[in-house]
């Protein structure tokens, strides 16, 4: 049985679905593109906008078409099964703590149908998703490795639904990290990618309780070898100990923390915790302890109440801190949230048009950031060829792409590059001798 996985979403998803793709490996099914005629697609949904929702829905409605038996799994079948089992000829909607049920439900696939028309009518499997984090299995072609070691949210930010989707905070206790590293190393990744819904609140709910710090720490320790990178951290979450991990290369010099607004007033109505003032000095000294870091951020704009003011209080901020790129969206109203109640919405117009400004100030800085990459030295795991085929293309430690000019080198290799040239988003660079 051939059996292809499609992903949407963030990193954590991406984690799980290439521990899907290892389970299906070890119970000797065949894992295909969604080229190759797959006999049933796995679709991991996303939910955090209503475009993720509706992407969702075009991937199971795009898979039943095609003949395959589909199963939706992932953060919009948890949060809203009812809405995806309506659609006709989906197989199983299964939620995300009950995702080791997958090899069972794809067994009952390859038997006999059940049901009228000779087609079993979907079923639902959606519990509490609260489950215990363990090591899994992990496969990817890719080159860098992303593990999930944390799940959940104890926040309560009032434009997420995430809360509902993965419930409360749990980390993967430290054995078992350890134990994936190793997997991961044995399977020759050179960078790894530690990946969560809060991957910040790391440990603290261990017995006893840790720390993100202290478990990279053990890391980079026991495999000096590996890069480490940390996906997206909260502003209260970060540790200016990191600062040392990436002086010396243990760490990568690119760290993504998420803004939201640069609004005191929109801040405070999100429930995010910290004032502007507060990132605002954070990222600061960040760059100054590491002039050469690369920063990205998140920016919601449109939340309700949100006044020409506040937005310009956004681009205000945005325009003087030292960040490398941003990622834009829209207000997207969630259901069951508490900024869904909210009155003042805007308007999609007005959404719209505040996208593009940011856009347009992330697009200027990252141009920025690249030009002043010129004629460096950089570290790069590489990836594969490129699309013209005439180079190798790989990502930088400060999470820039990278066009290798050479011949003699291959994928998963992690070398030492000097740029030689630029383009509009990527760097040209030879490898050093």
């Amino acid at each position: 049985m051939k059996i292809a996985i499609q992903t949407l979403g963030c990193k954590v998803n991406q984690s799980e679905s290439a521990s899907i793709h290892g389970v299906l490996r070890n119970n000797n099914f065949e894992v295909v593109s969604s080229a190759d005629s797959p006999d049933v697609y796995i679709i991991n949904t996303c939910s955090v906008t209503a475009k993720s929702d509706y992407q969702s829905r075009q991937l199971i409605r795009k898979g039943i078409k095609s003949g395959a038996k589909v199963i939706a799994t992932g953060c919009y079948a948890q949060l809203r099964p009812g809405d995806l089992s309506g659609i006709e000829g989906l197989s199983y909607v299964i939620g995300n703590s009950d995702k080791d049920r997958l090899i069972s439900c794809i067994k009952e696939l390859s038997g006999p149908v059940a049901g009228k028309n000779g087609k079993k009518a979907c079923e639902i499997l959606v519990n509490r998703p609260d489950a215990p984090l363990s090591a899994q299995p992990y496969h990817s072609s890719r080159s860098r490795a992303f593990l999930k070691i944390q799940d959940g949210c104890n926040f309560s930010c009032s434009y997420c639904t995430v809360p509902y989707a993965r419930g409360r905070s749990r980390s993967m206790n430290e054995e078992d990290v350890m134990s994936s590293v190793r997997d991961l190393v044995e399977q020759d990744y050179r960078e790894i990618v530690l990946t969560g819904i809060h991957t910040g609140s790391y440990g603290l709910d261990l017995i006893p309780k840790s720390s993100l710090l202290i478990m990279v720490k053990k890391v980079v320790r026991r495999y000096p070898q590996i890069r480490i990178r940390l996906s997206s951290l909260e502003p209260q979450e970060f540790d200016m100990e990191f600062l040392s991990l990436i002086h010396d290369g243990s760490v990568c010099s690119h760290l993504h923390i998420p803004l939201q607004s640069g609004s005191d007033k929109i801040l405070k109505a999100m429930k995010r915790g910290y004032r502007t003032d507060y990132f605002e000095q954070l990222i600061n000294n960040i760059v100054t302890g590491c002039p050469e870091i690369s920063i990205g951020t998140d920016l919601i704009t449109g939340f309700p109440g949100e006044s020409d003011k506040d937005f310009n209080e956004t681009v205000n901020l945005i325009s003087k801190l030292p960040l490398t790129y941003l990622h834009v969206f829209p207000y997207s109203k969630r259901p069951d949230t508490r900024a869904e109640l909210l009155t003042d919405q805007i308007s999609d117009k007005v959404k719209k048009e505040r996208v593009s400004t940011l856009i347009e100030i992330g697009k200027s800085k990252l141009i920025s950031y690249i030009t002043g990459n010129y004629g460096k030295v950089l570290q790069v795991v590489v990836e594969g060829k490129s699309e013209n085929g005439r180079y190798y293309k790989g990502i930088s430690s400060n999470y820039l792409r990278v066009l290798i000019d050479s011949d003699k080198i291959m994928a998963r290799d992690c070398l030492k590059v000097q740029v030689t040239s630029l383009t509009e988003s990527e760097l040209i660079a030879k490898p050093l001798k």
